[in-house]
């Protein structure tokens, strides 16, 4: 898996820093760390002394308070870690691994109505068949930041927003979920989202520049006598029609700068959803395990843009796909494969899109290079961690460089 080049990693790390700057700025925030060889006896003064760490993940968040950060060194750490306590508006609780998948949870990180938390940078498998069987989860929750976790090889889904809101997924690597779980789950998730609070924000979730691959259900549903999910990305029922929901959600979602393939479902899956806006993302040799379905597909759902994407089918397979759905723009993406109920659209291009061999990277000559719709609030760098900006925007997760 490509890596960030070291000089857009610190452009990168400069940008979260003026980001926590002004969003996580905290006043008399205390400092946990967290170590295999440590102690969950000793104090939390001597906890905030990188000589004397706590043991357990799970004990030191028992101890955060709201702007308190935990690191935790790398090792194996063989609990589930729940996370009962909420930070507050400019002061999140921080639990972040001291270095990117040095930390390996082998089970799971959850919450339950909580609030104001960032997990950043764990490798989380979780084996077990006994819920919460998904990797990194949180439901009824909301101002929740996942970034830069590798989620594998679980038993449910990778990671999931159950009926949350004001949530922000990003450069997450999602893979190899939800093979035989019969609850039928995918690689990153936002299912029935609620609007919780009463401010007039437009964006409630975002998942970007994540990369989520490998995710199948190989046991059918016994709904409908065959797999129905192991998508890469799904947004499901924003709607809340099915049964727990809440009432129409009403802010937009965000889906852009993602890299899906090689999924047994869809790349992305927009189910019974509106106000969805799905941008820059590159889907390839998605839609393995069944037949409904292309790299993208609208099942269900309405008011959503579709735009600047690439989908690259497998052979036989939709490109698009669009069901049961209206006031859906499908705009300047790049269709390599048949699709279903998608009319051509503005810029829209059926073609190869030209990638390097072996790559998702536009070659030279690509139809995607410099083609985009460009978008004012397009998030800076591609998935790759590049800039984005090199040129006119390009179609698709990579901007060439």
């Amino acid at each position: 898996m490509p890596r960030h080049p070291s000089w857009t990693q610190l452009f990168r790390i400069a940008l979260l820093m003026l980001i926590f700057s002004v969003v996580d700025r905290s006043v008399h925030a205390a400092r946990y760390y967290v170590g295999p060889d440590g102690s969950d006896s000793i104090s939390k003064n001597q906890a905030t002394n990188r000589s004397t760490p706590y043991r357990t993940i799970q004990h030191a968040v028992n101890q955060a308070d709201p702007g308190d950060f935990i690191s935790v060194f790398d090792g194996t750490y063989n609990e589930n870690v729940y996370i009962g306590r909420s930070g507050t508006p400019g002061n999140y609780i921080r639990l972040v691994a001291a270095n990117r998948e040095g930390a390996k949870v082998r089970g799971w990180i959850s919450s339950n109505d909580q609030s104001y938390l960032l997990v950043d940078g764990f490798d989380v498998t979780n084996t077990s068949s006994i819920p919460p069987t998904k990797g990194v989860s949180f439901n009824r929750c909301h101002h929740i930041k996942v970034r830069d976790c590798r989620i594998h090889d679980c038993y449910g889904g990778g990671l999931a927003f159950d009926r949350s809101d004001s949530i922000v997924a990003e450069w997450n690597i999602v893979h190899n979920n939800a093979y035989f779980n019969v609850d039928q789950h995918s690689g990153i998730s936002a299912y029935q989202p609620q609007k919780i609070g009463s401010d007039n924000r437009a964006w409630g979730i975002i998942f970007r520049n994540n990369t989520s691959f490998g995710n199948y259900n190989f046991v059918d549903n016994p709904n409908f006598g065959r797999p129905t999910d192991g998508n890469g990305i799904v947004i499901d029922d924003t709607r809340n029609l099915q049964a727990g929901g809440a009432g129409d959600y009403n802010r937009r979602i965000l889906v852009e700068n993602n890299w899906c393939f090689d999924n047994g479902g869809q790349g992305i899956h927009c189910f019974s959803s509106r106000l969805v806006y799905i941008r820059n993302n590159t889907c390839v040799n998605n839609v393995d395990s069944f037949d409904f379905g292309g790299e993208i597909t609208l099942s269900e759902s309405s008011q959503c843009v579709v735009m600047n994407n690439i989908l690259d089918a497998k052979e036989g397979k939709f490109s698009g796909f669009q069901y049961d759905s209206s006031d859906v723009r499908w705009q300047a993406n790049i269709f390599d494969g048949p699709t279903r109920e998608i009319t051509p659209g503005v810029l829209n291009i059926y073609a190869d899109p030209g990638f390097i061999p072996g790559t998702i990277i536009p070659d030279v000559g690509s139809p995607a290079i410099n083609t985009a719709t460009n978008v004012k609030s397009v998030f800076p760098l591609d998935v790759f961690g590049q800039l984005r900006y090199v040129g006119r925007l390009d179609r698709g997760a990579i901007e060439a460089q």
